[in-house]
């Protein structure tokens, strides 16, 4: 993308198998709303889940959205992530790269690449730690999913980053 910024994240561990991070990552896609903290639901908005082409929206709030397609995989270690629509502001396009490392076959780091554009181009650089932090939450909030089973929400999220900042290195939601 022409004058795109980047942002990576933190890298997460997440005490799950690569295989099960997949499954939710990528078989699961629509389903972003059980760990993602940024979102109000989301849903697939094409019946060919678990496959390159895969398209998801995801809701902000009642009037915001954004919609999602997977672009390109490399099976349990990518996923590609491409904007391909929605009203988000500021975001005229966002490409999210996520990348998984099996560590053990029961740990698996983790972590988000994104470049995007604003519209207008001037706001790159004023939003970039906010992107920045929505993308972390959503590594959180998948770690606290695949460790305990529970959903993440705004509502719940400020609870589950108290807790995840106080964790050691490596060690689970679910002690």
């Amino acid at each position: 993308m022409e004058n795109s910024k980047l942002i990576q994240t933190e890298t997460v561990l997440i005490n799950a198998s690569r295989e099960k991070v997949w499954d939710i990552l990528f078989n699961r896609f629509g389903q972003t709303h059980l760990y993602n903290p940024n979102i109000m639901g989301s849903h697939d908005t094409t019946s060919n889940q678990g496959e390159v082409g895969c398209e998801r929206q995801c809701n902000i709030d009642k009037k915001t959205f954004i919609r999602e397609k997977v672009i390109g995989v490399e099976e349990y270690n990518l996923i590609v992530i491409d904007t391909i629509g929605g009203n988000m502001p500021l975001v005229k396009h966002m490409q999210i790269k996520i990348k998984l490392e099996e560590l053990s076959p029961s740990k698996t780091k983790v972590n988000m690449e994104a470049e995007y554009n604003t519209k207008p181009a001037f706001m790159a650089v004023l939003v970039r730690s906010m992107f920045k932090k929505m993308l972390t939450s959503v590594l959180i909030g998948l770690k606290y999913y695949l460790e305990t089973g529970k959903t993440v929400s705004k509502e719940n999220y400020k609870v589950i980053s108290k807790e995840y900042y106080s964790l050691p290195v490596g060690t689970t939601f679910n002690f």
